[in-house]
């Protein structure tokens, strides 16, 4: 089966993204910056690549590219068909020593954590980084491929236990954006066709589109901050000890 792959860090599957993919696209900014400057001849492994959205920055800024996913895409541009949580071909063990890796929302897909992490760390230089993000509040996606919405701190935790340390975290999304997720992934609909059932969805149609509209505006956003204990998604930056 051939998915519904990312080509750029734009709204994949609409509004339903309109509030994850931003803070996305900043959180892989934010962790670039706080990595440095790019040595010469520095590589990077872009795990689970998909249609290699990443590529043309990464090679931007100086990074020798090189894509993993566990099928070809449609492009054919990746480089190594495997998967994190297996045994790794020998092409890519000896491609190994990588500066960088990046999962992007990728880790909700994998299966065996355990040996996830531990490729992860085989697969890093030592001082090398590797740059994670995942979700926490959203949607299944990819099914019957969706299996985890990791914590920040499950994710300290096979990491630490592989000799990665935390170098930068960070929990992406407030209540709005929660609850503007929450909006966008809903439909209204009639239960059955009567002109009762239409009379009782019709008002409750509007009022969906009128919130849905209110809470894209980002109005209230720069004036009242809304806290809970829901966040949108994790960005986590490790680095090999």
């Amino acid at each position: 089966m051939i998915l519904t792959r990312r080509k750029n860090y734009e709204e994949l599957l609409g509004e339903q993204e309109f509030f994850v993919t931003p803070l996305i696209r900043k959180s892989i900014d934010d962790a670039l910056t706080a990595i440095g400057p790019v040595a010469s001849g520095a590589k990077v492994l872009d795990i689970g690549a998909g249609e290699c959205p990443l590529r043309g920055m990464l090679e931007g800024s100086g990074y020798k590219y090189s894509s993993l996913d566990i099928e070809q895409n449609r492009a054919r541009t990746i480089d190594h068909i495997a998967r994190i949580d297996a045994l790794l071909p020998d092409s890519l063990s000896k491609a190994g020593g990588f500066d960088l890796l990046i999962l992007t929302e990728v880790l909700e897909h994998v299966p065996d954590w355990k040996v996830a992490f531990q490729n992860l760390a085989l697969l890093l230089k030592p001082g090398g980084h590797c740059l994670v993000t995942s979700p926490f509040f959203y949607m299944l996606h990819e099914e019957p491929y969706d299996f985890w919405r990791p914590t920040d701190h499950a994710l300290r935790s096979f990491a630490e236990s592989n000799g990665l340390e935390v170098f930068l975290s960070r929990r992406n999304g407030d209540g709005w954006d929660v609850f503007g997720t929450l909006l966008c992934s809903m439909s209204v609909c009639r239960r059955k066709k009567s002109f009762l059932a239409y009379l009782a969805t019709l008002p409750v149609w509007c009022i969906h589109r009128m919130l849905k509209a209110f809470f894209k505006s980002r109005v209230l956003q720069g004036l009242v901050n809304l806290q809970m204990r829901y966040y949108l998604g994790n960005l986590m930056l490790l680095r090999k000890k």
